[in-house]
């Protein structure tokens, strides 16, 4: 188990990461965490972005090497399909089990805080 400094130290380097600024960023790699990929509108419907604001998350996320966006030809549309790459799963992963860490401690304060107000009742 890691102390709650190791946590906020983890939390700090990823939300220095300018990629990674943005909740709804983080929304997008949450989603694709949980499915591996998601096809455009998909991804949009997850997480109510419109399709302009979510090319623009997608570019960045794509820059900075979270996610791989391929482009498919399907009769006479086309397809897009997004990817979360190992970086993506690494990061998301570390940034879920730094919040679930202070969850957890912070449960535990209030449990013992409840548990010595009890005592003086």
């Amino acid at each position: 188990m890691t102390s709650d400094s190791d946590s906020l130290k983890e939390l700090s380097s990823i939300f220095n990461d300018r990629a990674l600024k943005s909740s709804q960023r983080l929304l997008i790699l949450i989603c694709l965490s949980i499915n591996r990929k998601l096809g455009f509108t998909e991804l949009s419907k997850l997480t109510g972005l419109a399709k302009g604001s979510l090319g623009n998350h997608l570019l960045k996320l794509t820059l900075s090497g979270y996610i791989i966006v391929t482009e498919h030809s399907f009769f006479s549309s086309k397809r897009i399909t997004i990817k979360i790459t190992e970086k993506g799963i690494l990061t998301i992963r570390k940034y879920l089990l730094a919040i679930n860490e202070l969850e957890t401690t912070e449960k535990g304060e209030i449990t013992s805080t409840t548990s010595a107000d009890s005592d003086f009742n």
